[in-house]
């Protein structure tokens, strides 16, 4: 158990570092090009980017998580995953080739062709890395990713400031985009050791596709799912709306999907080895969802409390159209640990199949919803989307109840202290903000800082479990020689 918890904390650690630091970079330079570029920009690479979107979850086809989840992974395993995803990426690239007159006469943007085209390359790119990312997943080697993910968006950023900077509008977009996959993939296959053979087994293949199989389904409905939106707004409303909303997901994404995905990505492989133990799985889910809760909840929620003042001093006042965006989006962060781990708990245990059907509950609540909300206009459809998120933890918590007894009152349990906890703070920070004379960078950093204290000081009187297990942990730390 020990060397279990080790290799999860160690595999959680390298995910977080990577995580701030290339969100960290990816920030600094989203302040550069914000001013650069006007929303226009950023809305036509939201409508491409929902092709690439769905032709990278194609190409994955859910082979790259089934060679994670393998006990045992032989040579022909991974030459098999290999040749077919780059296979796949040659067939999606001549499709999304000859499909961008159609895609932009959808939106009716007529610049969106050559775009289309161009950005197109990134799916092949992307194929030719999958295997080595699952080779290193496999050996828990995540700093060797963290380097690959952080140089990679330091390079491509400077690259689109670059270009942005000699007036290449939109395109200095499209220039991160591939520049970001390109380095990306080219220093994980100098680090890694491993390299392709002429082999191709059908064997492999339908063993490795009877698990990814269904998460290529489930894979495809939730990227059809998360760009639906900005294919709506796209379709309906004009450019600028859909890059106000592109940059408001953007921002909330930032902190809810990424702190998320990184620690998922650290603890599937080792949680994947406790499949068959019930009460030891449930166990540590739930160290792990209060962990979540506590970081994430306080983070989400200043920033829907300080998004005004945030908006106008790091990005420029063209867009404070974003703010109402962002502030509903905080909200539907603040719920996605526990979408994110019922789903991840459904991979550990080999059940791809239920996390097929409880995506396609979830996908259709919050269709039925976005479609209802059209008529009242793009803050119409961010409320949809939070109250759809809320209907959606009722078929996303079922099965977690029925495989180990993880039921939705304790995992509502498990997060309302540290939600109360931010809302305390969030509320604080928020009337703080709003006392000062002035709202520059000074009073931000008071603002949030008073915030986080507040939230802090809740968490310890309301006895949140995150909070007290991770000052636990910390103690011991410093109590060791």
């Amino acid at each position: 158990m020990k060397a279990m918890n080790r290799k999860i904390g160690a595999g959680v650690l390298w995910n977080l570092v990577s995580m701030f630091l290339t969100r960290g970079a990816s920030t600094i330079f989203m302040l550069f090009l914000a001013r650069m570029l006007a929303p226009e920009a950023f809305g036509l690479v939201a409508m491409a980017a929902v092709v690439f979107e769905l032709a990278n979850a194609f190409i994955n086809s859910g082979l790259g998580a089934a060679l994670i989840r393998s006990k045992e992974v032989s040579g022909a395993d991974l030459n098999t995953v290999f040749y077919t995803n780059l296979g796949l990426s040659l067939a999606a690239y001549a499709a999304i080739f000859a499909g961008a007159p159609y895609i932009a006469a959808f939106y009716s943007q007529p610049e969106l062709t050559a775009l289309v085209q161009v950005m197109g390359l990134v799916v092949f790119i992307n194929a030719a890395k999958i295997v080595q990312s699952a080779v290193l997943s496999r050996k828990m080697d995540f700093k060797t990713q963290m380097k690959a993910n952080t140089l990679a968006t330091v390079v491509s950023g400077i690259l689109a400031v670059t270009a942005a900077y000699q007036g290449w509008g939109v395109w200095s977009l499209v220039v991160q985009m591939l520049s970001q996959a390109t380095v990306s993939a080219a220093i994980l296959w100098m680090a890694g050791n491993w390299r392709p053979t002429w082999q191709f087994s059908t064997e492999s293949f339908s063993r490795l596709f009877a698990f990814g199989r269904n998460l290529l389904a489930e894979g495809l409905l939730q990227v059809a799912f998360q760009n639906s939106y900005i294919l709506v707004i796209g379709r309906f409303f004009s450019a600028e709306l859909t890059g106000l909303y592109f940059f408001a997901k953007k921002i909330s994404n930032l902190i809810s999907q990424q702190l998320t995905g990184a620690i998922q990505q650290a603890t599937f492989p080792a949680l994947s080895t406790l499949q068959d133990d019930n009460a030891t799985l449930k166990y540590k889910y739930r160290q792990i969802m209060q962990l979540m809760m506590f970081l994430i909840a306080p983070i989400m929620m200043l920033l829907a409390a300080l998004a005004p003042q945030l908006i106008s001093l790091a990005f420029d006042e063209k867009w404070q159209g974003a703010v109402p965006y962002l502030q509903l989006l905080c909200v539907v962060g603040m719920t996605f640990p526990l979408h994110a781990l019922n789903m991840n708990l459904l991979n550990v245990k080999g059940r791809s199949d239920l996390v097929f059907k409880v995506g396609l509950v979830k996908k259709s609540v919050n269709l039925t919803m976005l479609f209802l909300a059209i008529p009242y206009g793009v803050l119409g459809i961010v409320v949809s989307q939070v109250i759809a998120t809320f209907l959606a933890l009722v078929p996303n918590t079922y099965f977690s109840a029925k495989l180990i007894g993880y039921s939705l009152g304790e995992q509502v349990g498990d997060a309302v202290k540290p939600i109360s906890a931010a809302v305390v703070g969030g509320v604080i920070a928020w009337s703080l903000a709003f006392t000062f004379p002035t709202h520059d960078v000074v009073s931000l950093i008071i603002s949030g800082i008073v915030g986080s204290g507040a939230y802090i000081l809740t968490s310890f009187v309301i006895r949140a479990e995150g909070a007290l297990k991770l000052w636990y942990q910390l103690s011991r730390r410093r109590e060791r020689p």
